[in-house]
């Protein structure tokens, strides 16, 4: 590189002032405790679980697109972040068979114990197919503490009373037990789209099975024929483990099983019902009640156990058309109060503008959050709600394309985590998209807004049905690969130094040399840039910004460039400068249409278009 007109002296004096300064700066300007990032590859990402980890950090989980020169499809994509944001490690596992590379979509992700209350790992679900076989779509596959993977099998075959096969499937949630069992939940859809029958599956550690249950909805089937499962459209989304409760007399007051929560209807209508229900250990029903509105469709999401001992519900209202024209109404959200013993109804709350796309979260005294998205706009969204219903925020987070949060935390310090994808703040097509804000939903100096939301109660009757089951066993073990993929996270905002600003310019738009992002470039970037290289600073926004001379990397020639540019009459940083501009090497644009989100996935499963759509 020359350097023209100062010389060697004039540079050293230059930097020598630049570490002045930049040791002046308090340290709190280096440092953002809430934030908004991205994090992926050049392909596309998706995260669609986020679990805490017991060492005080997170794993999220979601499909990865292949890289280049591999067969088309996705793969599982693990990655291991901090409460900051900081990516610890990444991975990308692969199922692969005699055929070649297989196709995954991973769904939900959670941290495994040994008997002694360690941390062994971690176990993934989803949908598999391998070309060889499509009786087995629901995989599991177990990890090490850092991602490697050590088993993975897939689960199904065909209903053993009239030997109909299984076209599809997918477990969308897994947990893992206190005696060390792994349980997931799902649906399977039948040949010939003759039916959609929930389950639930329990796996040892070592992924050998202890048992696979499918249900059907009794009222659903058939008069007067042999079958199970046709006719019936029917859905898990969740479940939870029941402990067992004794009182002082040793009277069994609660025996130990699963909660689950889903949806039910006829195969081939618009109309379903959120189904509740509570089993025994080994998967049969004990109580089975129907919530939410009837002829409306309507689709139960997400459970959990509150503190005390209350099953807080939440899910989809799906309203028809309107048979004048008007707009569409988009979904909301129901949430649901359950007594843990009969299932009935404590309490009903909706929420109108706000869609649900997660778990339902206890979190301080009685409260609860969600994520999802704002039923308005294209942009992820956070519900935190009272015990009795009323919100306390319901905020969204984005950008001018397309974003939907999947998950949200509250982590230490009250804070709250959110992960999900983004189309708008890309390294590819579509990223994994993080958020952690303060508790009230504020993250300073970044794009949040309160959404246009109505919040009602409504008073729906708790019908009752029955689901008789049936055995599956069917197990099929995979081999698999792992590669590294080329993860990176990039932060969106705060910025630093612009603490309680948000730029009128889109977040991948800069100008080459504005560290600091003040839309100016002079000494204070060339501070910075030493600030982020060697004092542990924050990384400009977006990062290209501090590649001053556009070699691709940002080192100390690009302060040496500014200074240049800014005191001696060297050249000016290269386009964008003149004026803010996206960065002229991204040539691969945005998913800017919602259902365009979900198309790679319908390409490769078509068959779990339907499940996906439950999900």
């Amino acid at each position: 590189m020359t350097l023209p007109i100062l010389g060697t002296k004039t540079i050293l004096r230059l930097f020598s002032l630049s570490f002045l300064l930049l040791a002046l700066l308090p340290a709190t300007t280096l440092y953002s405790q809430v934030y908004m990032k991205n994090l992926g590859t050049r392909g596309s990402e998706l995260s669609l679980e986020m679990t805490p980890t017991s060492d005080g950090n997170y794993v999220t989980v979601g499909p990865v697109t292949r890289p280049p020169g591999a067969p088309p499809g996705f793969d599982i994509y693990l990655n291991k972040v901090s409460p900051g944001g900081t990516l610890i490690w990444t991975r990308q596992i692969l199922e692969s068979n005699v055929q070649g590379f297989g196709k995954s979509v991973p769904i939900s992700v959670t941290e495994t114990f040994d008997t002694s209350g360690t941390s062994s790992g971690f176990a993934v679900t989803g949908i598999v197919r391998n070309g060889m076989s499509i009786d087995d779509p629901v995989m599991v596959v177990t990890t090490d503490t850092v991602g490697i993977p050590t088993g993975y099998s897939s689960y199904g075959g065909p209903l053993p009373i009239n030997n109909v096969g299984i076209v599809s499937g997918a477990g969308v949630k897994i947990i893992q037990i206190p005696d060390g069992r792994l349980a997931i939940c799902g649906s399977v859809r039948l040949a010939n789209s003759e039916g959609q029958i929930p389950f639930i599956l329990v796996v040892f550690q070592n992924l050998s099975l202890d048992f696979m249950r499918v249900y059907e909805d009794d009222r659903f089937r058939i008069p007067g024929a042999n079958l199970f499962g046709f006719n019936t459209r029917a859905h898990f989304a969740d479940i939870e483990y029941v402990e067992e409760l004794i009182d002082p007399n040793g009277v069994v007051l609660q025996e130990a099983g699963f909660m689950v929560v889903g949806s039910t209807g006829p195969m081939n209508s618009n109309f379903s019902e959120i189904l509740v229900m509570r089993t025994k250990t080994d998967g049969n029903p004990s109580q089975v009640t129907l919530h939410g509105p009837q002829q409306v469709k309507s689709i139960g999401t997400a459970l959990t156990i509150t503190q005390t001992g209350n099953i807080e519900v939440s899910g989809l209202v799906i309203r028809p058309p309107s048979p004048t024209g008007a707009p569409a109404i988009p979904p909301s959200t129901l949430v649901l109060k359950l007594e843990p013993h009969f299932l009935g109804t404590i309490d009903q709350d909706e929420y109108h503008g706000f869609i649900t796309h997660s778990d339902i979260r206890e979190v301080g005294a009685g409260e609860f959050i969600l994520a999802g998205r704002d039923a308005y706009s294209a942009n992820g969204a956070v519900l935190r709600i009272k015990n009795d219903g009323t919100v306390i925020f319901a905020n969204g987070y984005g950008g001018p394309h397309v974003e939907i949060f999947t998950d949200v935390h509250e982590i230490t310090g009250g804070d709250l985590l959110s992960s999900g994808i983004t189309t708008t703040w890309c390294r590819g097509p579509i990223d994994e998209y993080l958020t952690r804000t303060l508790g009230d939903g504020t993250v300073v100096g970044c794009n949040f807004y309160g959404l246009n939301y109505a919040h009602v109660e409504p008073v729906h009757p708790v019908r009752d049905t029955w689901l008789p089951s049936e055995l599956l066993d069917l197990v099929r073990v995979h081999s698999h690969d792992l590669i590294t993929p080329g993860t990176r996270v990039f932060l969106i905002c705060p910025l630093i130094f612009l603490p309680n600003i948000v730029l009128p310019i889109p977040w991948d738009w800069f100008r080459r040399g504005d560290f600091t992002r003040d839309l100016q470039v002079d000494i204070g970037d060339a501070i910075a840039s030493l600030g982020r290289l060697f004092g542990g600073g924050q990384p400009s926004v977006p990062e290209q910004a501090a590649d001053s001379n556009s070699d691709g990397t940002h080192d100390v020639s690009d302060v040496i460039h500014t200074l240049t540019y800014l005191f001696g009459g060297g050249s000016p940083p290269a386009a964008p400068f003149d004026e803010p501009g996206p960065d002229p090497e991204n040539n691969q644009g945005n998913i800017i249409d919602l259902a365009d989100l979900i198309d790679p996935l319908n390409q490769l499963f078509p068959e779990e278009a339907g499940v996906l759509a439950e999900e």
